[in-house]
């Protein structure tokens, strides 16, 4: 289980990371407040480009310059840098505004000037509007990206023709080219990069739903091992009380009329108690790591140089039948195992469920019924099954019933369905109870410790 639990940390760490780990996408950028990022990619622009804008326009303006021109051409670039602050935050509503702005440097075209207002540098900002459109999510920014920039490349076009400048065929043809050019680079772009976000997005997804089917995985592990130890330590320690305590009862009886059979009954009542003690700790231990040894049960290392674990005590199984059921045998409880046909050899976890139907039945009798009783564990090796009955002719305390609480029959019922058995538990006609555990031999076993 130690092994388990790591693993689950292990799945829970893969999981924030594939949460936090992978870039956003353009989804989860869209909408969200202009960050740091934003304001240094503004500031980088307008440094680089606005001064040499303002250059340009200054050393090709009339003397005396038009104030009111110049002042109006400036403000409209000062806006078109501080856009890109909010470009991510409203793509759809900065790139009608970017494309106003340029708008109005197209047909404003400052008197006496030999290019036109919208050529200057500072104009190669709209491409990032264009760029930042068509890396969104809006499906209408997308398509007005591109329809504005190109319509806005023709207006451009149309206002160089009427204003006489560059009218030569080939070098309006260039200028055309180059316009159309810069739009569609820029919407393409824009276009990749939202793909690929949208890539990144289904592989942050594809992680964290491996990651979440691991940590589902690894929960029904840890929730079966806690059903394990839960139904180990209801036999162990349901069974070892109910012992202990008839037999203390008995010796009780007997201290004062045979003093032999009373110290045999506490002996037991020892004897039961250590086993019990031994039994929990083998259980408990599979909560925590078994102390490492670098030696092997004969004193050697391992071959590897590996630490080696300490071993675990087997299970019980046929074999130790016999002193359970002598545990339980005490002044007013009888107790026999027989066993008729040809014993087979089963796997480990038929045994260890045969031993555990047998002990949870004789508790059952210990428990939920007035002495005297007679109990009997038989063993009916045929052809094809194992069949196990456990019966007894005890009277049910008043008020008791073993299925009245608890969840011991329904634990030998699951125990035996895991190996390919079926059971049957209940009243005998006639009074006592039997419980019937049928083994077919063929049957697929999957072994519970």
């Amino acid at each position: 289980m130690g092994a388990s639990y790591r693993s689950w940390l292990a799945s829970s760490a893969v999981r924030r990371e594939a949460a936090s780990g992978l870039p956003e996408s353009p989804a989860d950028e869209a909408g969200r407040s202009p960050s740091a990022a934003d304001w240094v990619w503004a500031a980088a622009f307008a440094a680089a480009l606005l001064p040499v804008t303002v250059t340009e326009l200054l050393a090709t303006l009339p003397t005396p310059p038009d104030a009111a021109w110049l002042t109006f051409i400036l403000g409209m670039f000062v806006v078109l840098h501080l856009l890109v602050v909010v470009r991510r935050k409203w793509p759809r509503g900065t790139l009608l505004a970017a494309s106003a702005v340029m708008l109005a440097l197209t047909v404003a075209t400052l008197p006496g000037l030999p290019y036109m207002a919208s050529l200057f540098p500072s104009a190669a900002v709209y491409l990032v509007f264009v760029f930042s459109a068509a890396a969104s999510d809006d499906r209408v920014a997308v398509a007005a990206a591109l329809g504005l920039g190109l319509l806005g490349a023709a207006l451009m076009t149309a206002v160089a023709v009427m204003r006489g400048h560059d009218t030569e065929p080939a070098v309006l043809l260039a200028f055309v080219g180059f316009l159309v050019a810069a739009i569609s680079a820029a919407w393409a772009l824009g276009r990749y990069r939202h793909e690929s976000g949208r890539r990144r997005a289904a592989q942050n997804l594809g992680l964290r739903q491996a990651a979440e089917i691991r940590l589902q995985a690894e929960r029904a592990v840890l929730a079966e091992e806690r059903r394990r130890i839960g139904r180990e330590l209801h036999d162990v320690v349901s069974h070892s009380l109910a012992v202990m305590v008839t037999q203390a009862e008995a010796s009780r009886v007997l201290l004062d009329r045979d003093q032999a059979r009373a110290r045999s009954a506490i002996e037991q009542v020892v004897t039961t108690g250590r086993s019990a003690m031994a039994d929990m700790r083998g259980l408990l231990g599979v909560l925590v790591d078994a102390p490492a040894d670098s030696t092997g049960a004969d004193g050697s290392p391992a071959a590897d140089g590996s630490p080696r674990r300490a071993p675990r005590d087997p299970s019980p199984g046929l074999g130790e039948l016999t002193a359970l059921v002598e545990q339980v045998m005490a002044p007013g409880r009888s107790a026999a195992l027989i066993e008729t046909g040809v014993s087979r050899a089963v796997s480990p976890g038929t045994a260890l469920v045969i031993y555990r139907v047998v002990q949870e039945s004789l508790t059952n009798t210990l428990r939920h019924t007035v002495p005297p009783t007679a109990s009997e564990v038989r063993l009916d090796w045929g052809d094809d099954e194992l069949v196990l009955e456990i019966t007894d002719d005890g009277t049910p305390r008043r008020g008791a019933s073993p299925t009245a609480s608890g969840s011991g029959i329904r634990g030998m019922q699951d125990r035996v369905e895991r190996v390919g058995g079926r059971l049957l538990s209940g009243p005998r006609d006639g009074g006592g109870w039997r419980t019937r555990a049928v083994f077919p031999y063929a049957s697929e076993v999957m072994p519970d410790a």
